[in-house]
């Protein structure tokens, strides 16, 4: 739904993987992401499947190997850097169901800051 703040957050990691598969292929597996909090209150979710020859994101709700559960605002911070994922998880912002491994890799999908010239 583009109507969701996270909505952006998906179409710059598919560009992302499109332009390098490498990371999907240091994950190999799959999320659901469960985002509630969206406009009127609404909720939806989102299949990132990295463990597919090609990796694909699809709004809807599927099976996965990790399930994140948290609100559309606190994801978009997560994904942004502003939002530590510990913190998160231990202050009831962030539900994981699944794969706990795959969680930890979660890190991997958050945009990289470029790096310095220095």
């Amino acid at each position: 739904m583009a109507d969701f703040q996270s909505h952006q957050v998906f179409v710059e990691l598919e560009k992302r993987l499109r332009e390098d598969p490498a990371v999907a292929k240091k994950i190999k597996g799959i999320y659901c992401f469960q985002l509630h909090g969206g406009p009127g209150g609404k909720s939806a979710s989102w299949v990132v499947d990295l463990k597919s020859a090609t990796p694909s994101i699809a709004q809807k709700d599927g099976k996965a190997d990790c399930t994140i559960k948290m609100q559309d605002g606190d994801f978009v911070k997560l994904m942004t850097g502003k939002l530590d994922a510990q913190k998160a998880f231990f202050g009831g912002k962030l539900k994981i169901s699944g794969n706990m491994a795959l969680a930890m890799k979660l890190k991997e999908l958050q945009p990289k800051a470029p790096k310095s010239k220095l």
